[in-house]
């Protein structure tokens, strides 16, 4: 087995490359390492086609420009087509050495991976790809198709079941920092938290009111929990959230038994 890690990608929403935030003392990339280190030490990285920096670790140059995840998988499988790979995010610090111990290869099977417990589906980004994915995986670039998740979806699969609900909780947003860092700080406390919808945000979740129990630490992490639970349409930065019927930022503590309110743009004045 081989690992890849992708840092190749724009971190546009981020604003700053991922790989080089730094939580409890360390980037993202130094603890992603970590917990590889392991499991292989064929570790490598994924970074643009023309990237000619300096990178602590070997790295794998994708094909063509700008070609997604997957493309840096094939490139991964045109490094070694006979290898396992495990390609995995760099922006997963929630995940633990014990979870990738799980990935192993299992008989007639393209891919091992976990389903993300927020919304049950599997999760591309940090999965151990057998050789025999290869070929789909050429595939459905060439047709330029190149949705990470559908393309899992038409792979024969072994899924397992993170431990943590959060595992997979990936960093795409400041505030997505800001919800790890008060995690990290204070730990998982399980609350439980009244949740209203207005407008499309209730038709989508087929109902306007709901009680949860979670352990997000701020409304961002609230918001992440739902929207993949009811697989909302709309993402955060359209979103107002509101705690006790007064807005809040999303860096907002939560405390036990709040009441939270998120809602959705809405027609007219």
């Amino acid at each position: 087995m081989k690992a890849l890690i992708l840092i190749g990608g724009q971190s546009s929403r981020m604003g700053k490359d991922k790989s080089h935030l730094r939580l409890n003392g360390r980037t993202l990339l130094e603890r992603t390492t970590s917990i590889l280190q392991s499991l292989t030490d064929e570790i490598y990285l994924s970074v643009a086609h023309d990237d000619n920096g300096s990178h602590p670790l070997p790295v794998i140059h994708d094909l063509e420009p700008s070609p997604g995840p997957l493309g840096g998988l094939q490139a991964a499988f045109q490094h070694d087509p006979t290898s396992h790979w495990l390609l995995i995010a760099c922006d997963l610090p929630r995940l633990t050495e014990n979870d990738l111990a799980k990935l192993k290869p299992h008989p007639d099977c393209d891919v091992t991976c976990f389903l993300n417990p927020l919304d049950q589906h599997p999760e591309p980004l940090c999965a151990l790809y057998s050789p025999s994915s290869a070929s789909p995986l050429n595939a459905v670039i060439t047709e330029n198709r190149r949705c990470a998740r559908r393309f899992l979806h038409s792979l024969k699969r072994h899924e397992l079941v993170p431990d943590d609900p959060q595992a997979l909780l990936n960093l795409n947003r400041p505030e997505h920092l800001t919800e790890l860092e008060q995690l990290s700080q204070h730990g998982a406390i399980e609350k439980t938290i009244t949740v209203e919808y207005f407008a499309k945000l209730s038709a989508e979740a087929n109902t306007s009111q709901e009680e949860i129990t979670t352990t997000a630490a701020t409304l961002t992490g609230l918001w992440e929990e739902v929207r993949l639970r009811h697989q909302f349409t709309l993402d955060l930065p359209h979103i107002k959230p509101a705690i006790a019927n007064e807005f809040a930022s999303w860096e907002t503590l939560l405390n036990d038994h709040d009441t939270v309110s998120f809602m959705p743009p809405f027609a007219g004045g």
